[in-house]
């Protein structure tokens, strides 16, 4: 399940392994805009066959889906937004643990760049009193992106993990971005579950 229209719509459906993908938005104008980013059918996320749009808020989603997911991704506007500020709550991130398959991974936007330290510790917390396994990643620039797990992930070998670089549509983007080899995911680790709770231990 994917929150939001745009590059992370599309490396979901660019994943030919995934057999279905929900996508929610509260905002039928934001979802509009995926014909507009991507005019060629064959490359709109929404028009992939596997996907299900549904315009609705992400936690009634979340409450009322009986489905169990392998990934969930959240990507809210920024908390200070109107409204917004409940998508980063424990009580959020709870929601998105109960709603995960055993095994399954959660991705979290934390965009720094707009939060003081108190509010991006506030929210790491939320996240880790969720996710007993959680870490945190950096994207671009001051955009960063908490992960975390329902119980240990299953292992995965080296040849599966590195599948993706095989693929001749994915592979092209994962270069692009500097992702050359799998090995290069490693260097966009900030911290592990000990790290974020010695920081956050206070908050």
């Amino acid at each position: 399940v994917s929150y939001g229209v745009g590059s992370t719509a599309k490396a979901l459906t660019d994943t030919r392994s995934l057999e279905h993908i929900d996508v929610v938005d509260i905002s039928p104008e934001v979802l509009a805009t995926s014909a507009a980013i991507f005019p060629r059918p064959e490359e709109d996320p929404l028009a992939d066959p596997r996907v299900d749009v549904h315009v609705e808020d992400g936690r009634f989603f979340l409450q009322t889906t009986e489905r169990r997911y392998d990934l969930i991704t959240s990507e809210p506007p920024p908390p200070k937004y109107a409204g917004v500020v409940s998508l980063y709550s424990r009580e959020y991130c709870e929601m998105i643990h109960a709603r995960l398959a055993e095994g399954g991974l959660a991705t979290y936007w934390l965009p720094v760049h707009n939060l003081s330290e108190s509010d991006a510790l506030a929210i790491i917390r939320a996240f880790c009193d969720a996710f007993a396994n959680c870490t945190l990643w950096s994207g671009a620039g001051m955009d960063w992106m908490l992960v975390g797990s329902r119980g240990d992930p299953p292992p995965v070998d080296a040849e599966h993990f590195a599948r993706q670089w095989q693929d001749p549509r994915v592979a092209p983007e994962l270069r692009a971005l500097g992702f050359e080899t799998p090995a290069f995911l490693g260097t966009t680790f900030l911290a592990g579950s000990e790290t974020l709770r010695q920081w956050t231990r206070d908050v």
